[in-house]
């Protein structure tokens, strides 16, 4: 095994703790990839992830269910494919042809392809339900799942174009030769240094200060190009694709953890650190701020805005006046009442027998 804290290599897979969820934030129980790996190459050491080597098949089927891309492929970059998906000589999505497992794409690959391409994108998934990969079932399930979200979405903004399958199955064959095939074929496409390249998402990473997955950022370019064209961009439904929050004013005490446990800034401080912005454009839904908050202010809310996603906008959700204890001199956010900070007043009503005189016993 590797360094559990930073990159492990398997080959060409490759696995940074860095960027994984559960590794960030010790309480998360994100366990997308344990689940999906058919050969269950990632464990859990000391309640952080950890690529086993030596049981990893490098397959991909894993890569574009990380929310936030700590896992990765030398010889495919989902991201670069989406983006240059228009111009691929190959419009067929098919492991046996032009990609990895189509497991290595997220709902926002398959949305960005079918936005820029001139038309609907198509996916063999003919051979995905007797794939050695799928002896569980829960690759191709995955995979059906994120078609039918960008599908879902699609449908909502009223796009001309969708995500097709192919679903005739194919004829009998050796499904261990045809995978070694395909690895082969990916072994194969490093080996030549002629298309070595830095990948987009690789460079995107090494950006200063850049926490926002890529392909969430080429989804909200894709869709800056079409939001003025839409007839809705606000929905009231939830979605599993974008989400909102909302905090209670009354029971937030402004310590602002949320904000600084939040991996993409979605949620950050004002100006002034009296109040809080969210961001729907930039929340992954990891659930951090709401297992973080420990009164339990943050609260998942409905609705969407597709305006707001494309271009960032940012929603005040508090904001309190700073005022001074009249106990203990320290400032508080103030909520009205008397001018006495939580603390206090919980020590207060706490210890109250202390602070009783011996007269009045």
């Amino acid at each position: 095994m590797g360094n559990m804290n930073f990159i492990q290599k398997s080959n060409l897979f490759s696995f940074t703790g860095t960027r994984c969820l559960r590794n960030e934030y010790f309480h998360n129980d994100c366990r997308i990839c344990i689940d999906l790996c058919p050969k269950g190459a990632f464990h859990i050491i000391r309640n952080k992830l950890t690529l086993f080597e030596n049981e990893c098949v490098e397959c991909a089927g894993c890569i574009g269910s990380c929310p936030t891309e700590a896992l990765e492929i030398e010889s495919f970059d989902p991201n670069g494919f989406a983006a240059s998906y228009q111009y691929q000589k190959e419009l067929t999505l098919s492991c046996k042809v032009s990609t990895p497992c189509l497991g290595v794409f997220d709902v926002e690959h398959y949305t960005v392809m079918a936005l820029r391409g001139d038309k609907s994108v198509t996916c063999d998934m003919s051979h995905c339900a007797g794939c050695i990969l799928n002896e569980n079932g829960k690759l191709e399930q995955s995979i059906r799942s994120k078609i039918d979200t960008a599908n879902d979405l699609l449908e909502k903004i009223q796009s001309a174009h969708r995500i097709e399958t192919i679903e005739e199955k194919e004829e009998q064959a050796d499904r261990r030769a045809l995978f070694r095939k395909g690895f082969e074929k990916i072994k194969e496409s490093v080996a030549n240094e002629s298309q070595a390249h830095v990948a987009m998402t690789t460079a995107h990473h090494q950006l200063p200060d850049m926490r926002m997955p890529l392909k969430r950022v080429m989804l909200k370019n894709s869709l800056k190009e079409i939001v003025g064209n839409l007839e809705t961009t606000a929905f009231s439904e939830n979605s599993p694709l974008f989400f909102n929050k909302q905090i209670d004013f009354q029971t937030c005490t402004n310590c602002g953890e949320c904000t600084q446990f939040c991996p993409t800034d979605a949620l950050f401080p004002t100006s002034d650190k009296q109040g809080i912005y969210f961001s729907q454009g930039k929340c992954i839904g990891c659930g951090i701020c709401e297992d973080i908050c420990k009164p339990k202010a943050i609260k998942a809310k409905e609705g969407f805005d597709l305006v707001s996603i494309a271009f960032d906008r940012a929603e005040q959700l508090v904001h309190y006046e700073m005022v001074m204890c009249h106990e203990c001199r320290c400032p508080f956010p103030y909520k009205g009442g008397e001018p006495i900070c939580d603390r206090c007043e919980s020590y207060t009503k706490q210890f109250s027998t202390m602070f009783t005189l011996a007269k009045d016993l």
